[in-house]
């Protein structure tokens, strides 16, 4: 099975990697490309269309809030019943 990890920087933005995303970037979840993607359409704040954002991130809001909002978000895909997608840094 491929695994996939979705992970986003301070700014909330989510990306997808084959691999571990590494310094710079907050791991959310890993697990089934396609399970993976399907859970962040469905729980994640959509950005024009073809990207997503954390939910509660904000721009100008300070470095410790949008930190807070990315573990939130992480606690909430925890508690979703996604088969072959886990949660990261709960």
């Amino acid at each position: 099975m491929t695994k996939t990890f979705a992970a986003c920087r301070l700014d909330g933005l989510i990306e997808l990697h084959d691999q571990h995303p590494g310094d710079g970037y907050f791991a959310i979840a890993e697990g089934d490309p396609a399970e993976l993607r399907r859970v962040i359409d469905l729980t994640a704040d959509p950005v024009a269309g073809l990207a997503w954002r954390v939910p509660g991130i904000r721009q100008e809001a300070e470095p410790r809030a949008n930190l807070g909002a990315i573990a939130s978000y992480i606690r909430h895909l925890s508690t979703q019943d996604a088969p072959g997608v886990r949660a990261l840094g709960v």
